[in-house]
């Protein structure tokens, strides 16, 4: 047995040895990390990884010190007697070491992951995510907090039974009384996570046909084409059929002229050169065919179809509406003549009945 203050010391030289080892440690793994994550040249800079680095090692140095004061403790309780005899003390101790270390460790969890994933978006090329991910932070980091704080009781020999029973009590009403606005909140992720349309975008569902002006985390705004502003729940919105022309890299056009059938054959197969001739003449539509398709009643058919390499519906109406007039002037200059409307079918007639 030691006296108590050469016993002191020896826990004071520990504590300090100890410190100073997990110094040099830290340092030289903050060394060798930074030269592996170092960037080459013409690179932008460290990305997440390098953020993080300096977070684990400022937490490793600070988990090894507690540790070493820990070991330094026991070492006293262990050369000295009287704290032996009186375990109040060393259970103070022990818990307080437990505490910060639980707090260090939620921290380290908390701020990494955090991060991690808004570098992830980032990489992605998701930005307008990020401030959904900042909006859910202060929950993530609420679920980290609560998780730390029922292993440190439950380390502390806290009997967790009741707590988990009216944990579970809680989390049953809870979840009834946000019944809504949590379905509200999925609604909304599943617009900004699967991403079927978004701001800007022109969309049509049942009727409807414009530009999405919001996207709220209840419902969505839509500006139709005739300027009404139209607002429709998420949940809603989610079980149609929603055409977004807005993400359209190639638009297909098919139209079908109805010509004269007095036509001269000879007039006839020219009609494919002369639409070809017209439509490549307005960039950057793309001819793709004309073909004759039928003989209609007093009528010829042709259809011709193009590509527009736009999802914008002002570029494709510009572009219909120059070569609408393109055919127009061309069909004239060489005398050709469109068919008369199509006749609606008469209504049939019901005779009365006899007697």
């Amino acid at each position: 047995m030691s006296p108590p203050g050469f016993a002191l010391a020896m826990a004071l030289a520990r504590v300090l040895l100890g410190s100073a080892a997990v110094w040099l440690v830290v340092r030289l793994l903050r060394r060798r990390l930074l030269r592996l994550e170092r960037p080459p040249e013409g690179a932008a800079g460290p990305g997440a990884d390098g953020a993080i680095t300096p977070l684990l090692l400022h937490s490793l140095a600070s988990l090894g010190y507690l540790a070493m004061v820990v070991w330094g403790w026991r070492s006293l309780v262990r050369d000295w007697a009287l704290l032996r005899f009186d375990p109040g003390p060393d259970r103070l101790v022990e818990g307080a070491a437990l505490l910060v270390a639980t707090v260090l460790v939620v921290r380290l969890l908390n701020r990494s992951l955090l991060l991690l994933l808004e570098r992830s978006l980032q990489r992605l090329g998701r930005e307008e995510q990020t401030s959904t991910l900042r909006a859910l932070a202060p929950m993530i980091r609420a679920l980290f907090w609560g998780l730390g704080t029922l292993v440190f009781l439950q380390q502390q020999g806290v009997p967790l039974g009741a707590v988990y029973a009216s944990l579970a009590g809680a989390g049953i009403g809870v979840g009834l009384a946000l019944r809504g606005p949590l379905s509200h909140f999925i609604n909304y992720l599943t617009i900004v996570i699967d991403k079927p349309f978004q701001i800007g975008d022109l969309i049509g569902f049942s009727d409807v046909l414009g530009p999405v002006e919001r996207v709220g985390i209840r419902s969505s705004s839509i500006r139709s084409l005739s300027g009404e502003r139209i607002v429709i729940g998420n949940e809603e919105l989610l079980q149609k059929t929603i055409r977004n022309f807005g993400d359209l890299p190639r638009r297909r056009v098919a139209q079908t002229l109805r010509l004269s059938d007095r036509m001269a054959a000879e007039k006839a197969a020219s009609i494919a050169g002369l639409v070809e001739e017209v439509i490549r003449a307005h960039p950057p539509a793309a001819f793709d065919r004309c073909h004759f398709l039928r003989f209609a009643d007093g009528a010829l058919e042709f259809q011709y179809v193009f590509f527009v390499p736009d999802s914008s519906v002002v570029v494709y109406l510009d572009l219909q509406q120059a070569i609408n007039l393109g055919i127009l002037q061309a069909f004239q200059s060489q005398g050709i003549e469109f068919a008369a409307a199509a006749p609606e079918p008469a209504a049939a007639r019901i005779s009365p009945a006899p007697g």
